[in-house]
């Protein structure tokens, strides 16, 4: 039995020029809605296409993201406004292998039904006029939920097809939940709540103490897993070195932007910044970490030199 989007699915390629794993078929004068991954790291893409003539009328890229078991979703809301030419809102996602659909959790008074996910892990849907995406539960073959998207972690993008803006996810693993948490007496109650033991650098600047530990939510995803978090500072409280670690990979990768550099920790590249407070992010096989240094000259010099300390690096 041939696919139902066959059609739309080679009318978008050849308008395109390149693969399109998933679409949305043209709907009441609306176009083609073709869905792609790219890039790297990954981002879905977007372009909408006329079943008539192959004219693209908008391209959007959403930000780069990686679903994995602990984060089993990423998403963005991507809203098209082309003046007498096209009016269209669609939600897009990528899904974990270990999800077969979506259910996205909509303010609106008619119920959504669940989505089921394509080639690519992708999932499109068009969206009821003003409606609000709360959420996105990943579901399981039997349709039982394995994991939530909370609404920070959607992006919102907005195109008049010449231009994109808007909002971008609550960044997924390192930051997300920053302040936001729990203090715990001791670092095994915290490994016991996070779920797995944390690594402690061997190397602190001379007279750093240790604080308390602390277990923060990563707001994205309330069902995904913590991070821990450990602080030293000398008694004045001066300068702080701050070490978070989670479950890898991180929903948003850790990549190079115009103020880090790379550089290596172990087998493991890391992108370091920061002149007045020197941040550090890498990610191994099985955990993620992120160095924080404050109130100290040359602070990234100092984040590579902690992160290189930790034991298994």
């Amino acid at each position: 039995m041939s696919d139902p989007l066959d059609g739309a699915r080679a009318a978008a390629q050849n308008a395109l020029g390149h693969p399109v794993p998933h679409v949305l078929p043209a709907d009441e004068g609306l176009p083609i809605v073709a869905a792609s991954v790219a890039g790297e790291p990954v981002r879905a893409r977007l372009a909408w296409v006329d079943p008539g003539d192959g004219t693209v009328k908008a391209r959007v890229a959403c930000p780069p993201g990686r679903p994995s078991r602990g984060r089993p979703a990423v998403a963005a809301v991507v809203s098209v406004e082309i003046p007498g030419r096209l009016s269209d809102r669609i939600l897009v996602a990528r899904l974990a292998p270990e999800a077969s659909a979506a259910q996205p959790l909509i303010a609106s008074d008619e119920a959504v039904d669940p989505v089921g996910v394509g080639p690519e892990g992708l999932v499109l849907m068009r969206l009821p006029d003003g409606a609000i995406v709360m959420g996105i539960d990943a579901l399981d073959a039997r349709g039982e939920p394995v994991g939530r998207l909370a609404r920070p972690g959607v992006s919102e993008l907005h195109s008049d097809g010449a231009t994109v803006g808007g909002r971008l996810g609550a960044t997924h693993g390192m930051s997300a939940g920053f302040g936001a948490g729990a203090w715990k007496t001791d670092l095994g109650e915290a490994s016991f709540e996070a779920g797995f033991e944390p690594f402690l650098p061997e190397w602190l600047p001379s007279g750093f103490l240790p604080t308390r530990a602390r277990i923060e939510p990563d707001v994205s995803y309330p069902s995904g897993p913590p991070s821990i978090v450990m602080a030293w500072s000398p008694d004045d409280g001066s300068q702080r070195v701050l070490l978070r670690q989670t479950v890898a990979p991180l929903a948003t990768p850790p990549s190079a932007t115009q103020w880090s550099r790379e550089v290596a920790i172990g087998s493991h590249t890391a992108h370091v910044s920061g002149r007045r407070m020197g941040i550090l992010v890498f990610e191994r096989e099985d955990l993620a970490f992120g160095v924080q240094v404050r109130g100290m000259s040359r602070p990234d010099d100092v984040a590579v030199r902690v992160a290189r300390s930790i034991p298994g690096s």
